[in-house]
């Protein structure tokens, strides 16, 4: 079944919400490979020995304490926070919001199907954040992030790790990754559709810059009969 409209993508999750362990991931190409960005071509080809990638993230580190006031506690959340920021890491983003994926799935790319993928949470592994880094953890597992950064919480973010970043998820995961396929066509309406029920840049990013591109999408896009609901004259 392909998405049309914001209704058929209820009708999908409809039967998904009894599950409360299922996370899901939006990707606006449907044809793109389930890749954290450090295993994706760009990046992949040039972490070596010589450039490892836990190299890059502690230069990272070193910098960025100048834009904190509170520092992680953990080499976890510090990758998290790093994330979150741009820097190509082998941690995935995904969420316990299905309309949080399916922003992610339709707000670029209106050229190409988008998907929501969407995983049953299963043989998940406990271990000390404190004790193993993330370079050096073996295999696939969840890692759930301390509430440092507002837009993880905004998100309801979670991430995926593992230690084949440059493999798929669909071919590590296999039969247990299922998908929803949201055609080209019905992005434009679902963005507006996630908007009315609050979802958008604005509350999902929370920051100045996305709320400034929030109002000049609705500039562009003349939704000034909308603009009430967020602008409100003192």
């Amino acid at each position: 079944m392909k998405i049309k409209n914001f209704t058929d993508l209820i009708k999908a999750l409809e039967p998904l919400k009894k599950n409360n362990d299922l996370i899901f991931r939006g990707q606006s190409n449907v044809d793109w490979e389930i890749l954290p960005k450090s295993g994706r071509n760009g990046f992949s080809e040039k972490y070596t020995k010589t450039l490892p990638e836990r190299q890059v993230f502690n230069s990272w580190i070193r910098y960025a304490k100048s834009h904190l006031s509170r520092y992680p506690e953990t080499e976890w959340d510090w990758l998290a926070i790093a994330q979150h920021h741009g820097l190509a890491t082998r941690l995935l983003d995904w969420t316990k919001n299905p309309l949080v994926s399916a922003f992610f799935a339709c707000i670029e790319n209106n050229d190409n199907d988008g998907v929501i993928y969407y995983y049953k949470l299963t043989d998940v592994l406990e271990f000390d954040e404190r004790t193993i880094s993330p370079f050096d953890f073996k295999g696939f597992n969840i890692f759930f992030p301390s509430g440092l950064v507002s837009r993880i919480i905004n998100q309801r973010g979670l991430f995926t790790i593992t230690d084949k970043p440059t493999v798929g998820l669909e071919k590590q995961l296999k039969g247990g990754l299922k998908k929803i396929i949201i055609s080209k066509e019905s992005k434009e309406s679902i963005i507006m559709s996630l908007d009315f029920y609050g979802i958008n840049k604005m509350s999902l990013y929370n920051d100045i810059d996305n709320l400034s591109e929030y109002l000049n999408d609705y500039v562009a896009n003349n939704h000034s009969n909308n603009l009430n609901q967020i602008i409100t004259e003192e």
